[in-house]
């Protein structure tokens, strides 16, 4: 990502987006081995009628983590639903307006959401809470896993409410709506264009000459 007009990549939002691409990641990867651990549990159930135990229980704490920590990678690469029927046909002033407020209203609900889970990892941390089952996990290591990546998504999308309105101040559209704007059909085919050509030259490479 750059900042406005010409100054350079920002090197703050730079770290922002590979310390997100390494978070999603790495729920992606928690998730998938939960999907593996459930596969694997429900074939041994089938086939030799045992279980592994806690595979639910575990698969649950992989989806929860896993999510959080996507949240902010899709903020800072524009990959959050937006409704854009009236959004496309606004003056440019407009829907910079409509930019910004999204981000506030975002940083709203998760700003609540990570309000109120302090208080459950709090809560877990006092009383030393386990889950009830035969793991018996302690609750406070999942339950903080899953606040910090609420955490970091308000750090991102704070950071990328400053720049916005950087951006709005200086009146440079462009600019705000290549940070925080909702994403055209064209923006994604270009996107899907160069992943398909970066693609292509990486089978090439790796071909045998």
């Amino acid at each position: 990502m750059s900042s406005s007009g010409g100054a350079g990549p920002d090197p703050l939002l730079a770290l922002a987006q590979r310390w997100s691409v390494a978070g999603a990641l790495a729920g992606g990867v928690l998730i998938l081995a939960a999907a593996v651990l459930v596969s694997v549990d429900v074939t041994l159930r089938k086939l030799a009628n045992v279980t592994l135990g806690g595979a639910d229980e575990l698969s649950g704490y992989a989806l929860a983590i896993g999510s959080t920590w996507s949240f902010a990678f899709v903020l800072l690469n524009r990959g959050n639903v937006r409704i854009d029927a009236l959004y496309q046909r606004l003056p440019r002033a407009g829907a910079a307006l409509c930019d910004v407020l999204a981000v506030v209203a975002l940083l709203a609900f998760g700003g609540v959401v990570a309000w109120y889970g302090w208080g459950v990892v709090a809560q877990s941390w006092a009383s030393n809470s386990h889950s009830n089952s035969a793991l018996a996990v302690p609750l406070v290591v999942p339950q903080v896993l899953w606040w910090l990546g609420y955490v970091w998504f308000m750090a991102c999308g704070l950071l990328l409410l400053a720049r916005a309105l950087g951006h709005w101040v200086a009146r440079d559209w462009d600019a705000l709506n290549g940070l925080v704007g909702a994403r055209s059909v064209a923006d994604e085919a270009e996107e899907e264009l160069a992943n398909a050509l970066a693609a292509a030259q990486s089978a090439q490479r790796g071909a045998p000459r």
